[in-house]
C-alpha cells in the first residue's frame, strides 16, 4: 500500500480553511510537508474539525499553516482504513498523550513584545545583565 495511499494524494484544504471539509463521512489526516502528524475517522468531517473542537487542533495550529487531507468513505469502510493506515504510517500523535498548548493571550502577547526590545536595550549596555534578563524572559514565557 506505501505510497499508492498516502494521504498527500488525497482532497486536502489548509487548517485555517477546514469550514471547507465537507460534511461526510471519511478518514482524514493532519499533515505538514509530506510528514502524517495524525490519521483519524469521522462520520461528519466538517463538524470534526468545525472551530477548535478537535482535541488535536492547538497542536496542528501550531505546525504553521498544516494541511487536513481526507478521503471521503462510508462509515465503516473509513475505520477499517484508519486502522491499516495508522499501522502503516505510525503518526507520532496516534495514541499519544494530548499535550496541554493554550494559544498566548494578547496580554501576554503585548508582554512579549515589550520584553524583547527591553532584553536587547539591557545587552546593548551590559552582557552580563542582559544574558541575566534574557534567561528571566525565557523563564516565565516557557511555562
Amino acid at each position: 500500500m506505501s505510497g499508492r495511499h498516502h494521504p498527500r494524494r488525497w482532497a486536502s484544504v489548509l487548517l485555517e480553511e477546514r469550514n471547507k471539509l465537507p460534511p461526510k463521512s471519511g478518514v482524514y489526516a493532519v499533515v505538514k510537508r509530506g510528514k502524517i502528524y495524525y490519521i483519524g475517522v469521522s462520520t461528519n468531517l466538517n463538524r470534526r474539525w468545525c472551530g477548535k473542537g478537535h482535541h488535536r487542533f492547538l497542536q496542528a495550529d501550531r505546525l504553521r499553516r498544516p494541511r487536513v487531507h481526507y478521503l471521503l468513505l462510508p462509515n465503516q469502510q473509513a475505520k477499517e482504513f484508519e486502522k491499516t493506515l495508522i499501522a502503516e504510517y505510525s503518526p507520532p500523535w496516534n495514541y499519544s498523550k494530548v499535550p496541554v498548548l493554550r494559544k498566548a493571550g494578547w496580554g501576554r502577547r503585548v508582554l512579549m513584545a515589550v520584553a524583547c526590545p527591553l532584553v536587547l536595550f539591557i545587552l546593548s549596555r551590559s552582557w552580563l545583565l542582559g544574558l541575566m534578563a534574557a534567561v528571566v524572559v525565557v523563564a516565565l514565557f516557557n511555562e
